[in-house]
């Protein structure tokens, strides 16, 4: 490969504008994703993580600066709106065969029963799965595409406590470049080795797992608070 990275984010400002209103959600922001790395994107509501993961994914483009993927890297991407691309009119099984993969059927159906849908559960109409079940399904179809880039944004909502590990087993032998978006501590510790951090519409960026970033970003702010004490 030519380049240790999968993606590079360069000088990127993203805008949007409410009426007359003008909100900056990333200012001047620059990033290369390692290749092989699992990075957790961190922030309060509002601070442009899914700006940040839309922008990656090439579904949206910067108002300035530029997105770039590696060389031969293929991403794909999950967001809260990803049971959306769904075909509802299909069963559970017609999806799961819809996505090209060398996976054989045998081997689809056993990925299924991991994700929790087995028997005469695989022949159940799409459009009648609970929220849960229809993000378990995008899931699963995400994972079978032949990718080396996963976005995730927010892939545990709305899963059981079984899903989840069965998802972080299935992440924990991706053998691509991770970058996830959750508010799951023990998922971002099992799988993070780099966090990343949008505050104040800048990135700020921590070589280390979820609660070694908790504690180094305390050290961060802790002499900040205290200047700021009357």
């Amino acid at each position: 490969d030519k380049a240790p990275w999968a993606a590079a984010v360069q000088n990127v400002v993203s805008q949007y504008t409410t009426g007359d209103l003008r909100q900056v959600a990333l200012d001047n922001v620059s990033l290369n994703v390692r290749k092989g790395t699992v990075h957790a994107l961190m922030g309060e509501n509002g601070a442009g993580k899914s700006t940040l993961l839309r922008l990656l994914s090439m579904t949206e483009d910067p108002t300035q600066g530029s997105v770039e993927l590696g060389h031969n890297v293929r991403a794909a991407y999950y967001s809260q709106e990803s049971a959306q691309n769904i075909d509802y009119s299909r069963s559970v099984w017609e999806e799961a065969r819809s996505v090209p993969s060398k996976l054989n059927d045998v081997e689809r159906r056993n990925l299924l029963g991991a994700f929790l849908f087995s028997g005469d559960d695989i022949y159940k109409n799409a459009g009648v799965l609970s929220g849960g079940e229809k993000a378990r399904l995008a899931l699963y179809k995400l994972m079978l595409e032949e990718t080396n880039f996963l976005i995730l944004d927010e892939p545990t909502n709305h899963l059981d406590q079984n899903t989840r590990e069965i998802v972080e087993r299935a992440l924990l032998k991706y053998q691509g470049t991770l970058l996830i978006v959750s508010h799951d501590r023990h998922f971002l510790d099992a799988l993070s080795e780099r966090v990343l951090e949008i505050r104040d519409g800048k990135l700020y960026d921590y070589p280390g797992n979820y609660s070694w970033f908790l504690e180094k970003r305390e050290e961060t702010l802790t002499p900040q608070a205290q200047d700021t004490k009357p």
